[in-house]
């Protein structure tokens, strides 16, 4: 595994290694590859097996999000391989484990991943890592959904998130609590998934994360339109739209604006039909700005309609 002392890298493995995380980062993919090989033979070359098997998990990781299945495959069980029999080095098996089980989810073979999570849960259980069972669980809870398995789905989610806060992992516990919500709002559990975005918001900005607040505003805001609480969601709205700007994010800035359109278009008693003119073609504007010609299509044609309904009334 990579080594430092005093932020440097001590190990001729390690800092190839280093340069391959440096090359992916700046895209450059092929040359990252390299360098996790060259990496894992290094460390081959020291014997130390765990720090091979993680140069290989990270091209593994690497392979899969190039859509590279099989090499992906082949890279993982390598790593795996070298490590599930040290007990010092359970931490990487599991991690391999999960790897394996995203190639399977990729392939759209959602069985084999779960018999990948379900062992990576066994290793990861015995050593005690919340922080990895929280990744096995929060993978667990997608294939559920893919399989159409929303209730599994919902208890693998809870099973996460209790195991990010026990871990202190805030900003992953603060996106399972957004995906919980998000479940129990297809169930009409308005109550409770507001609860669970308030303290997801509560999360991100303790983090100071502002696109992660954003996006739980966002989601505050439409929930609160479903059930008619026009004030509430217009206030959601408005600061959604704000730290989205502050944030320079225009996409989910523009997709806010739609949102707070929506909420002022709602009537004329509890709405605003100017300003929902103005968020419209703000919205629009911030979708022509990004040559996004599909959503700006689609938001001139709810504006179009919307002046139309006002004016027929």
């Amino acid at each position: 595994m990579p080594r430092t002392s005093q932020g440097k890298y001590v190990t001729r493995s390690a800092s190839v290694f280093q340069e391959g995380d440096e090359a992916w980062k700046n895209g450059l993919y092929n040359q990252a590859k390299e360098k996790y090989i060259e990496s894992a033979k290094l460390y081959h070359d020291d014997k130390d097996e765990e720090g091979e098997a993680f140069a290989l998990v990270r091209l593994g990781e690497l392979q899969l999000s190039l859509d590279e299945y099989e090499d992906a495959e082949k890279s993982l069980k390598a790593a795996s391989e070298l490590v599930k029999h040290l007990d010092f080095a359970q931490n990487t098996y599991g991690e391999a484990l999960i790897r394996l089980a995203r190639v399977e989810i990729a392939r759209d073979e959602n069985d084999r991943a779960l018999r990948y999570l379900n062992q990576a849960k066994e290793v990861l259980e015995h050593i005690g890592n919340r922080d990895l069972l929280g990744d096995a669980c929060d993978q667990e809870a997608y294939v559920y959904l893919n399989k159409c398995q929303p209730e599994k789905a919902l208890a693998s989610y809870r099973k996460a998130a209790e195991y990010y806060h026990m871990e202190g992992v805030t900003l992953k516990e603060a996106s399972v609590l957004r995906a919980i919500a998000r479940l129990e709002m297809k169930n009409k559990n308005y109550d409770l998934a507001h609860d669970l975005l308030e303290e997801c918001r509560n999360l991100y900005r303790e983090n100071g994360d502002l696109l992660g607040e954003a996006s739980a505003l966002s989601a505050i805001g439409c929930l609160r339109y479903i059930i008619r609480d026009i004030g509430n969601a217009r206030k959601a709205l408005m600061k959604s739209v704000y730290l989205y700007g502050k944030a320079v994010h225009h996409y989910a800035e523009a997709e806010a604006l739609l949102y707070l359109a929506r909420v002022e278009a709602f009537n004329q008693e509890q709405g605003d039909f100017e300003r929902a003119k103005t968020h419209y073609r703000r919205s629009a504007e911030l979708f022509s700005f990004l040559e996004n010609d599909t959503m700006k299509h689609a938001v001139e044609e709810e504006y179009h309609n919307f002046l139309n309904r006002i004016n027929a009334a």
